[in-house]
């Protein structure tokens, strides 16, 4: 079923915190399809969004695969800290798509310990079709994060 984008709160409204470059990027939070599972990002390519090919830009593929990862290594915490990432490897296997594409991240925890957590994610364009996907390691932060201002 196609996601009608409009209708979904910015991740950081969703999460209640500060990252003005997801604001800015238009990163929405789209709860599980099933209600059960992991929770999604997604983004709706924009005119600024793209390379000199017209296709949705490497920067904004890997921040999406990035921000995907980093909320399902929180997600896997107990006490849900927050996590800067470490190291990160991207595979890209098509084109983003045009502007006007809806993209949509998907992060998974492989394994993770009090202090690191080593993630995967894949990006899918409106067509379910994997543009690209990403592993990464993350270190949990032992510091509140900076909340959204209400």
């Amino acid at each position: 079923m196609p996601l009608d984008i409009e209708q979904l709160k910015l991740y950081t409204a969703h999460r209640g915190i500060a990252i003005p470059m997801l604001d800015f990027l238009q990163f929405r939070h789209a709860p599980a399809e099933d209600g059960n599972g992991p929770d999604r990002l997604v983004v709706r390519v924009e005119p600024q969004h793209v390379n000199g090919w017209a296709n949705a830009h490497g920067g904004l593929i890997m921040t999406l695969l990035d921000v995907a990862m980093a909320l399902s290594a929180s997600d896997a915490d107990e006490a849900g800290r927050g996590v800067v990432t470490v190291e990160m490897k991207t595979n890209f296997l098509r084109p983003g798509g045009a502007v006007g594409e809806v993209l949509e991240a998907l992060g998974s925890v492989r394994h993770h310990t009090r202090s690191i957590a080593f993630c995967e994610a894949e990006l899918r364009n409106s067509a379910g079709v994997v543009v690209a996907s990403a592993s990464g390691t993350f270190k949990y932060v032992n510091k509140p994060r900076p909340l959204a201002d209400a």
